[in-house]
């Protein structure tokens, strides 16, 4: 299945448009995406056709940076019942667990991950590295991602929550002050991932807007969505799957299609009606860890090795090295957070 994201997105970046006084539904007519008079587009939109989208945004408006703008302009309840069971939460911490568990909902291709370093949570975002389907993000669409989450967390704890740190895939000028003055933090650019650090201490105050009943009636909206929306279940289940076997070896194909009370064949077909495989999906989970371990701890290569599933450290440095041109002692160098 196509990759999708919740057509609120969309929405949000027409907001962005009319305050530049730019014609919204002729944007969007370029971008092949529906817009009718009030705004509304279908329920879920394709990810291949939203860097399109952003692009034509970002040359109509004349800035580089709308995606900071429509962090800046992000709303709770653009997410829905994710949003709202967010604010209602009894913490940051606890929203933001909520959200990174039912992120599929907002966007089938986005790959969020909580790590936790020293006294600080990094929250990267990333786009799923799944060929063949990979789908680039446009810069400002992880400006987007990025920048919500401080949006968010201000919104919910109704005070500043200052960023520690915000890390960045490309390039970023010495000349162009956008992200400092958006973040307030160190900016860190051309690193391994895209995403945004905060005190652990910070995130785990209790929120003044904690509301169990209203957390428990958006989480039921949530599941119903969940249930409903047409996803690439199949290839989700089976990288939780991965992620929980490698520390016990590389999982064999037949393996997960065990665990998932399926034959091999039936796996294979259902993950080719989601263009993907098992080797594509095997692949990318390894690469996402190893960036993580190698770029946020201090383990040694030989730890980091078995934990991914690979029968020796030099199995494990060829095969790193095949997929981003440098050994994994040389990615640590150059890559790693200080």
């Amino acid at each position: 299945m196509s990759h999708t994201t919740l057509s609120t997105i969309p929405r949000l970046i027409s907001q962005v448009l009319s305050i530049y006084d730019v014609d919204a539904p002729a944007v969007f007519k370029e971008a092949d995406i529906a817009l009718d008079d009030s705004g509304n587009t279908e329920p879920r939109i394709l990810m291949r056709k939203m860097p399109k989208l952003w692009q034509l945004a970002v040359e109509s408006t004349n800035n580089p940076h709308i995606g900071l703008v429509a962090a800046s302009i992000f709303q709770p309840a653009y997410l829905k019942g994710i949003g709202l069971a967010w604010m209602a939460s009894e913490s940051l911490a606890q929203g933001l667990q909520r959200f990174v568990a039912q992120s599929q909902l907002i966007n089938t291709s986005m790959q969020l991950a909580i790590v936790e370093k020293d006294d600080q949570w990094i929250i990267h975002y990333q786009p799923q590295q799944l060929a063949p389907t990979q789908i680039s993000a446009h810069r400002c669409a992880i400006e987007l991602g990025v920048g919500f989450f401080l949006k968010m967390f201000r919104l919910a704890a109704g005070k500043n929550i200052p960023a520690t740190g915000v890390f960045f895939n490309f390039d970023v000028s010495e000349d162009d002050p956008a992200y400092e003055e958006y973040f307030q933090c160190p900016v860190h650019a051309n690193h391994s991932f895209n995403g945004i650090a905060f005190s652990k201490e910070l995130l785990n105050e209790q929120l003044p807007t904690h509301d169990p009943e209203s957390v428990q009636l958006n989480e039921m909206a949530v599941n119903q969505q969940l249930k409903s929306m047409k996803s690439s279940v199949t290839s989700a289940k089976v990288m939780k799957l991965i992620v929980q076997l490698l520390p016990s070896g590389c999982p064999s194909e037949e393996t997960i299609a065990y665990q998932l009370h399926t034959s091999k064949r039936t796996l294979q077909r259902k993950l080719s009606d989601e263009n993907n495989s098992f080797v594509n999906l095997l692949t990318s989970v390894r690469l996402t860890l190893a960036k993580q371990q190698l770029t946020l701890t201090d383990h040694p290569i030989t730890h980091i090795t078995y934990q991914l599933g690979y029968s020796s450290p030099s199995t494990f440095a060829r095969a790193f090295k095949k997929l981003t041109d440098l050994s994994p002692v040389a990615y640590r160098l150059t890559h790693q957070v200080r």
